[in-house]
């Protein structure tokens, strides 16, 4: 299976996501998918040095707020 499309898809998604005006992500996702966003855009925040994309998306969507329980599972990981 090759991946090599998935990182240019998730940004594309992304930044649908970020071309939605006036809706909360609760509204465009609802619940739990809602949090579910909010913990991959942390993640992914965390994970890529070209992370703009996913900051603004916790900007625009959580006041700029990653998910802290997202961020406690990466700081208990050793790679």
């Amino acid at each position: 299976m090759n991946n090599a499309g998935l990182g240019p898809r998730l940004r594309e998604c992304t930044q649908l996501v970020l071309n939605v005006e006036g809706r909360s992500a609760d509204e465009i996702f609802g619940y739990p998918d809602n949090l579910k966003f909010r913990s991959c855009m942390t993640l992914f925040m965390s994970a890529t040095p070209d992370n703009t994309l996913f900051k603004d998306a916790l900007l625009k969507y959580f006041d700029g707020r990653p998910d802290q329980m997202t961020l406690d599972i990466l700081a208990q990981q050793t790679f």
